[in-house]
């Protein structure tokens, strides 16, 4: 019998929905170490020719009620209390005109689109102000509301894959940190997790299409997609430091904007623009008063 802390997100119509939005495959499971490990090990026995019955096509999706080994950012745990996030991965095929593959260097906007697509979300189903923490946070009142992890699936027999990860608290009335929240802790509202869901992957999807129909328009300067995700961000504006790893000097300067390929552009006192990478950061932090 499926366990009743997936129950939600098997109901039928829910299902329907998400294929109407352009889901490809769908798969739920009652509890699972990690979407993302799980999604990624599918695509790979794909990829090694263990053909499933139902293929792992562009925005297929794995959903579970409970994920108990998730991980973020630097492998840092993320864990919730069985029942009360919404946790999914999406396998993400990203392909322009002609099903032409794009490269990689454009694939860190995928993360930021679903962290804006979550953004609209919770504002639209809960009335949550959610600002966007570059490079892969959601905050409400400055407190984590979400999380996102992206993977890349490489497959020696087509272009790169991409597995993304989401995780949103949603009915947590405790939660281990100070510095997270969820939707009912931030807004007193009791929301369905497949109500979120849907509402994400509607925000989602379009953007993503437009995305791949032309990356560079889409996220270039004054383009459509680069202001959307800035004008969703609690980052710009702020100073901030960005850590590096192994020691080096870190970056420190106000957060200005969105580079070509989603990194952050901080500007320095002496009026300088850095661009930092969500591979090349380890924290960012709010700088020290009185520095830029």
């Amino acid at each position: 019998m499926p366990d009743p802390l997936a129950a939600d997100l098997r109901d039928p119509a829910v299902l329907a929905a998400l294929e109407a939005l352009g889901a490809g495959r769908i798969d739920v499971l009652d509890e699972v170490g990690s979407t993302n490990e799980q999604l990624t090990a599918a695509v790979l026995r794909q990829a090694r020719g263990a053909a499933p019955a139902r293929p792992w096509t562009d925005l297929s999706l794995l959903l579970t009620g409970h994920q108990s080994a998730g991980r973020g950012r630097l492998d840092r745990v993320w864990t919730t209390e069985p029942g009360t996030a919404l946790t999914f991965s999406v396998l993400l095929r990203p392909a322009g005109a002609g099903g032409r593959p794009l490269p990689t260097q454009h694939f860190p906007w995928l993360t930021l689109l679903m962290a804006a697509a979550v953004v609209e979300a919770l504002a639209g189903v809960a009335g949550a102000a959610a600002r966007i923490k570059w490079p892969n946070d959601v905050l409400v009142d400055g407190r984590k509301v979400a999380g996102l992890l992206a993977g890349l699936v490489l497959d020696p027999h087509r272009a790169p894959a991409v597995v993304l990860g989401t995780g949103i608290n949603v009915s947590q009335e405790e939660l281990p940190v100070a510095t997270a929240t969820s939707v009912r802790r931030a807004t007193g509202r009791d929301v369905a997790r497949a109500a979120v869901l849907e509402a994400v992957l509607g925000a989602f999807v379009p953007r993503y299409r437009q995305f791949c129909a032309d990356p560079a328009a889409a996220t270039g300067p004054g383009g459509p997609l680069r202001r959307l995700v800035e004008d969703r961000m609690e980052t710009l504006g702020r100073s901030v430091r960005a850590e590096l790893p192994g020691g080096a000097e870190p970056v420190t300067g106000t957060a200005v904007g969105l580079g070509a390929h989603g990194g952050l552009l901080l500007r320095d006192d002496a009026g300088t623009e850095h661009e930092v990478t969500a591979g090349d950061v380890v924290h960012l932090r709010p700088a020290a008063p009185g520095k830029a």
